[in-house]
């Protein structure tokens, strides 16, 4: 419920008028909560003597209701059963003999709610009371529990606690203990393995049933106790092989062409057991399923024309644990390359009147396959003055007949040219310049034109 107050204060100023307004709210507890029991352990159980006195104590039940103030009040109510032998109080729940003779080892069923001050009841309950001895009572009706796979032999995993209605000492045994799998302390209850569980060659689950038996009548109950077992990541994914190699591998494979696989395997289970796989190679890509790929363009002119590098692979764990491999991807050679001179454009000079076989000049190229290479005059040597060594690169004058030199310089077009012996779809080629200049020698005499 809301309740309001609006206080106006108003501000005196010119132009439009100005209010101030202060809400103050109230908050009040609606019945929106309906009782419930909050008993340990169920079902409720009880026993009186036979001869129990009126006004004995049988129980004491308990419910809580979630409302505040008066809406929070319970009341409980005996709606059915007890013959009259027994009764409830209204305002604290317990439950108590009325004096009339109570039958020897006769069980009675109590049906009890609970209400608030507004009406709203609670699921009823049953409470059985002996009138006499009753076997003891396990706090549940049956445990589940989930236990790792490397639970240590020997520590207690779960407690088994039983009631005693006498009041006397328990004692805990199993009924079904599979494969002797399992130990009860007989004073406590605490269950405990007689040896480790291994998750991927054990079974996963276990079904025990507890026996808890008091006093010389040996009076007993049972409980049944179902044990899961959970994987744990224990295991480090391992691959196949140590190193992984491929030979043969062309520098011009494309980075659609899968290389090799690897392969690595983890003695988990489920999501402890999956694994994906990883690079830090900036040369290469591997899938989620240890396909190697390239990146990009590889290259044979590296040390060793060797790429070297580790691939991971990690489970899909909680905590994740890592297997690692060697990878090593062996280059073969393609001509992808021309040859490369040393310049691009040589420049050199010879006297007009120089002899047969004189030497010009020399260009260098190198091929980065490696291949060999073969030197050739395209352009500029129409009058073949110059003749070339194809292998060395040496530009000399002809021998025979004499070079005969004219004008200031020569421009003659080079070009280096590989033998293709790494293999490739044609042998490449290079051009470099190689400009020779001429020097003028005085060797005409004047001559007078009449």
């Amino acid at each position: 419920m809301l309740n309001s107050k609006l206080n106006k204060l108003e501000e005196n100023r010119t132009g439009p008028e100005w209010y101030l307004v202060r809400v103050e709210l109230t908050v009040t507890d609606v019945n929106d909560n309906i009782p419930e029991w909050s008993m340990i352990p169920a079902p409720y159980l009880a026993v009186v003597s036979s001869d129990a006195p009126a006004g004995s104590l049988v129980y004491k039940l308990h419910a809580q209701d979630g409302d505040e103030g008066n809406n929070g009040e319970v009341e409980y109510f005996m709606s059915d059963g007890g013959e009259g032998r027994f009764e409830v109080d209204r305002k604290n729940g317990q439950v108590r003999t009325t004096g009339l003779p109570l039958q020897r080892d006769r069980e009675y069923l109590l049906t009890v709610v609970a209400a608030d001050r507004l009406g709203s009841r609670s699921a009823p309950v049953v409470v059985s009371v002996v009138a006499g001895a009753r076997p003891p009572q396990f706090t549940n009706a049956s445990f589940t529990i989930d236990i790792p796979e490397n639970t240590p032999e020997g520590q207690p995993f779960l407690v088994t606690p039983a009631v005693s209605f006498q009041k006397k000492p328990i004692s805990y045994s199993l009924l079904i203990n599979p494969s002797s799998l399992f130990s009860i302390s007989a004073e406590t209850g605490e269950i405990s393995l007689t040896r480790p569980i291994d998750y991927e060659s054990d079974q996963h689950r276990y079904l025990l049933l507890v026996r808890a038996s008091e006093g010389l009548e040996s009076m007993s109950s049972a409980a049944e106790v179902r044990v899961v077992i959970v994987d744990e990541n224990d295991c480090v994914p391992e691959f196949l092989q140590s190193i992984y190699s491929k030979d043969g591998v062309p520098e011009t494979v494309t980075t659609a062409t899968s290389l090799l696989q690897v392969s690595a395997s983890d003695c988990d289970s489920e999501e402890n057991a999956e694994l994906t796989y990883y690079t830090l190679s900036p040369d290469f890509t591997i899938s989620p399923h240890g396909t190697i790929f390239p990146a990009g363009p590889l290259d044979f002119e590296r040390p060793n024309h060797l790429y070297e590098f580790v691939v991971m692979a990690i489970d899909k764990g909680e905590v994740p644990r890592t297997g690692t491999t060697t990878v090593r991807i062996r280059m073969v050679n393609v001509n992808d390359e021309a040859p490369e001179f040393s310049q691009h454009i040589y420049r050199t000079f010879v006297s007009e009147d120089a002899g047969p076989n004189t030497l010009v000049a020399t260009v260098l190229a190198k091929d980065p396959d490696g291949d060999g290479i073969t030197y050739k005059i395209n352009t500029g040597n129409e009058e073949g003055n110059f003749i070339i060594d194809s292998q060395k690169g040496l530009i000399r004058l002809r021998s025979s007949p004499p070079p005969h030199l004219q004008g200031v310089e020569y421009v003659l077009n080079v070009t280096a040219t590989d033998d293709n012996s790494s293999g490739g779809p044609q042998a490449l080629s290079s051009t470099a310049q190689v400009i020779v200049g001429v020097d003028d020698v005085n060797n005409n005499k004047p001559v007078f034109e009449k």
